[in-house]
């Protein structure tokens, strides 16, 4: 190796390292919504179902129990009930909302 060439892949190292960094910091984020979005549309599909049996109210009371961090609303077309539930995560991504339409028992 020459004295040109010496130190050259530790340059390159440097010039790379911060963008390899960036990559692994997005994949880590989407993950992290990822999860955010699963919890969230795990907690619609309860909240439909408990509001179709129990009511609004048993569903609100069910959702807050599970996740205090989690608002939900609910909007009623007979003999439907869709529930809306929304989860901030991190200030840089955007809220997790999930939509879920369960049919209410006569």
């Amino acid at each position: 190796m020459s004295d040109r060439e010496r130190g050259s892949v530790t340059a390159e190292f440097a010039l790379v390292l911060p963008a390899v960094v960036l990559v692994v910091g997005l994949v880590f984020a989407a993950l992290g919504w990822a999860g955010h979005r699963l919890a969230a549309q795990d907690l619609a599909a309860l909240a439909a179902r408990t509001a179709a049996v129990e009511g609004t109210g048993a569903a609100e009371a069910a959702v807050a129990q599970a996740r205090a961090d989690a608002s939900v609303t609910f909007s009623h077309t007979a003999p439907w009930v869709r529930a809306t539930v929304t989860l901030d995560g991190a200030p840089w991504l955007p809220a997790a909302t999930a939509v879920v339409t369960a049919r209410t028992e006569q």
